[in-house]
């Protein structure tokens, strides 16, 4: 079920495994075929929860979650990624991997400046990441 109030109920009875359910909700978005409007309240909501949270397994299994939403239904455009682009200095690098690719399939011009500094990082696949990402805000085709 790709709904918000689904997403919140697991958090609020939140077990053990809810990054194992995470991963079940992120092969849904990857190869279902859900209700746009619904993907982007969730993919809203998610986003949320996966700047706060503290848990590493939970918040790296959020961020598969947004890349799924992002990369299997489109929805980059849709949503307002400004609060990821100002917790980027805070990721780990497993985690910024995927912030800079939503970054970059977000089109926006705006975040060239948030991503440029990531091509200079000491570590290969951030550097990667990042160009990756500014080749997506400049080309013009289709979304990620």
């Amino acid at each position: 079920m790709i709904e918000a109030t689904y997403l919140k109920r697991l958090f609020q009875n939140r077990r053990e495994d809810l990054h194992l359910r995470l991963g079940d909700i992120g092969d849904l978005l990857e190869h279902g075929n859900p209700n746009r409007k619904d993907v982007i309240a969730f993919t809203e909501y998610a986003l949320e929860l996966a700047i706060a949270e503290e848990d590493f397994e939970v918040k790296e299994s959020l961020f598969y979650l947004l890349m799924n939403a992002v990369t299997f239904q489109g929805v980059a455009r849709n949503v307002e990624w400004d609060s990821l682009a100002s917790v980027l200095p805070t990721l780990d690098d497993a985690i910024l991997d995927y912030a800079l690719t939503i970054l970059g399939c977000s089109k926006n011009r705006k975040f060239i400046k948030v991503v440029e500094p990531y091509l200079h990082s000491p570590t290969e696949n951030i550097r990667q990441a990042a160009a990756e990402a500014l080749e997506e805000i400049n080309y013009n085709g289709e979304e990620c």
